[in-house]
């Protein structure tokens, strides 16, 4: 019930009465709607919100950001031509996720790393073959070299098999021989089907795209692929009976890997210090050699330095003996950094130089490259700089294997692909898995990110610049049509989205293609857009699209700051009605009459 008061104030010795006034339990906010009073106690209200949580609301917001700008990375669409039973994807651990490089190899290009066996021999045995010299081609792609093997009388089989390993080892094609030796068929390797000793010929795929390899431009992988010998005198390979693997047939196999002990290779490299290109050089004039040594070839990398030569000169001498030395050794001036003599004591400047790069090509396993410079070379500083190289090891299911420095691994008989870029202990899972499944798992983890943002974002909103939740939605709304077909459609109050992975099955039969281009285009699909602004929005840190502090002053403080570019162009409106409106000279007092009048209040 309503009671009525009477209201009374006195104002400059009169009372004044008002009556009939109703006394009501409104807010400050409700008894003066729309008004000055109402700004004040809202944007107060604000200030008191903006001082409490501000910071923690953008911590909370920073966070979801991360947490969808990861989600958004884990997504990835098959690579190798799309069919909704046939596709694959590799899913790595995280903890693999910069340790290695993994990939589906084309169905096209499938090659087992083991490409040849020989039949199984009695190791101990006498080998059947005459004393003798026998030579046949090896052939990879466009390259073929021919290769001898000395046999001599009372030759064991095991002897036999390491002679010819040998010869192959030490061409300069990127084949690798291996003796295996097992007494039951397919126990090493599992398609291994001889007993006894055995011949297993590989090719480190890493290593087979080479301009040398490739020879003609339009030879396709395949070609460059193809790995076949040839007797040219004698019967060795005959006797052998080398048969090839047999490549797969289908998609990849869905399975887990459990891979441990990784060290990431690579190939033995020299790098000399950088010298001033035009700087005369320091070394004396006369004749030089740098020896060197890499698997069983060994010899000298031979230069000369005449009176007055410069760096430059004499470094390019370097590089084109070694590169011409031997197929196995690469060579080339490389760009440097030199501390400049100009300036000594705690300041030094740098200033471009000149260097020589030597490096092992296509090195085989356990092939190191050795240098050994004359006295007199010391300057160069070819030692202090060496990385002896190393090979890349990994245990795959419990079982070790080995490949030439920065080779790859290939699993399934080919048909899934790793490279360690890094190390690791531990066993870590890698995954290959059906790709629509896969998909529509991570499109609906996605989705949940989103969502989580949102909500994160809406309670906090207007303490946020105008249009920050917009960021993310603005993708969501220009293509809701088409987005809506494939299964993700807004809902709710706070518009957030709901994923139908029914009709992201039926988008992914009907048109693979689209959905594709709905999530992943560069410049409009959805997932490239949340990407691109949660990217910029971690580099700017979600801090920065708080409102201005001063724009929340408290309810009895000066006019706060404009916030928006409305609130700015409202104030300039303003600014311009009142000087358009009074025209008054504060600087003279009178007025028409010429009466002083008070300038005050």
């Amino acid at each position: 019930m309503e009671k009525r008061v009477v209201a009374e104030l006195t104002l400059d010795g009169s009372k004044l009465r008002i009556a009939e006034s109703t006394q009501k339990s409104d807010s400050l906010k409700q008894v003066f709607p729309g008004s000055y009073w109402e700004d004040r106690f809202s944007r107060a209200a604000l200030k008191n919100k903006y001082e409490l949580t501000a910071p923690s609301a953008a911590m909370e917001v920073q966070s979801r950001v991360k947490s969808l700008s990861e989600t958004l990375s884990s997504f990835r669409w098959p690579g190798q031509g799309f069919g909704l039973s046939s596709s694959r994807l590799v899913v790595n651990d995280p903890l693999l996720d910069k340790n290695i490089s993994s990939s589906l190899t084309h169905k096209d290009d499938y090659q087992r790393y083991y490409r040849y066996y020989s039949r199984g021999f009695s190791g101990e045995a006498a080998t059947s073959l005459d004393a003798g010299t026998y030579k046949f081609d090896m052939t990879l792609g466009s390259s073929t070299k021919n290769l001898e093997v000395d046999i001599t009388g009372g030759m064991t089989n095991d002897q036999l098999l390491e002679a010819v390993r040998d010869a192959v080892n030490e061409s300069t094609l990127p084949v690798q021989a291996r003796i295996f030796k097992q007494n039951a068929v397919g126990s090493n390797p599992d398609d291994l089907m001889g007993t006894g000793s055995a011949l297993a010929f590989s090719v480190n795929t890493a290593y087979v795209v080479t301009e040398e390899n490739r020879g003609d431009s339009t030879q396709d992988l395949a070609a460059a692929n193809k790995l076949s010998f040839s007797d040219t005198s004698g019967h060795l390979i005959s006797n052998l009976e080398l048969y090839a693997t047999q490549k797969p047939i289908g998609p990849a196999e869905e399975g887990l890997y459990q891979l441990s002990n990784a060290s990431a290779g690579g190939p033995s490299q020299f790098l000399t210090k950088a010298f001033d290109a035009n700087a005369t050089t320091t070394i004396a004039a006369g004749d030089y050699s740098i020896g060197y040594s890499i698997g069983t070839e060994s010899g000298t990398i031979d230069f000369y330095v005449e009176d007055g030569d410069d760096w430059d000169t004499v470094l390019t001498r370097i590089a084109n003996s070694a590169a011409s030395t031997s197929d196995k050794i690469g060579a080339e001036k490389v760009d440097g950094k030199l501390v400049s003599p100009v300036y000594t004591g705690d300041d030094y400047y740098l200033i471009d130089g000149k260097a020589v790069n030597i490096t092992a090509v296509n090195p085989k396993i356990g092939e190191r490259l050795v240098l050994d410079p004359d006295s007199g070379l010391e300057v160069l500083g070819l030692n202090a700089t060496a990385h002896p190289g190393s090979d890349s090891q990994m245990t795959i299911d419990g079982y070790s294997e080995v490949r030439v420095a920065g080779g790859e691994f290939a699993l399934d008989r080919g048909r899934v692909t790793v490279e360690v870029d890094g190390s690791f202990g531990d066993s870590l899972p890698l995954r290959v898995v059906d790709a629509v499944t896969e998909m529509e798992k991570n499109v609906g983890l996605v989705t949940d990110s989103y969502n989580d943002l949102r909500k994160a974002i809406l309670p906090a909103e207007d303490l946020f610049r105008e249009g920050f939740a917009d960021l993310w939605r603005d993708p969501v709304i220009d293509n809701e049509v088409d987005l809506e077909w494939m299964g993700l459609k807004e809902a709710e109050k706070d518009k957030l989205l709901w994923f139908d992975s029914d009709a992201f099955y039926d988008a992914l039969l009907a048109d693979p293609d689209k959905v594709r281009e709905l999530l992943e285009d560069e410049e409009d699909g959805l997932f490239s857009r949340w990407q691109e602004v949660s990217d910029r929005v971690i580099e700017n840190k979600v801090s920065s699209y708080l409102i201005p502090e001063t724009s929340l002053p408290g309810p009895w403080l000066p006019e706060p700051s404009p916030r928006t570019e409305l609130e700015l162009e409202v104030k300039k409106e303003l600014v311009d009605t009142f000087e358009d409106s009074f025209d008054f000279d504060f600087d003279d007092p009178t007025d028409d009459t010429g009466r002083l009048v008070s300038t005050k209040g």
